[in-house]
């Protein structure tokens, strides 16, 4: 038999919240959401964010060629993602 004490709301948003997969599955999210925002519509045509995983980003690229356009862009995508997202939140872009 299950106990019936009840859990203030607070508590459980903080286990929610606290817990770092439901973190990384919220950022993971937005960066979906924002990306367009965050790479610009040229860019966000062409890619997408796919997998977000300890800090680093796996983008998805439809061509070679942005590709290799993304790989010089990595500094200033990591400085929009972190106005977006908060520091430290991706430390690496990986590009596929």
């Amino acid at each position: 038999m299950r106990s019936k004490k009840a859990i203030h709301i607070s508590d459980l948003l903080k286990r929610v919240l606290g817990d770092r997969k439901f973190r990384q599955g919220v950022r993971q999210a937005e960066i979906k959401l924002r990306w367009e925002e965050i790479v610009g519509p040229e860019i966000a045509a062409r890619t997408r964010p796919v997998h977000l995983s300890r800090g680093r980003l796996l983008v998805e690229c439809d061509h070679d060629v942005w590709r290799t356009e993304l790989s010089f862009l990595k500094p200033e995508i990591l400085k929009r993602i972190a106005e977006v997202q908060g520091e430290g939140a991706v430390k690496e872009i990986f590009l596929k």
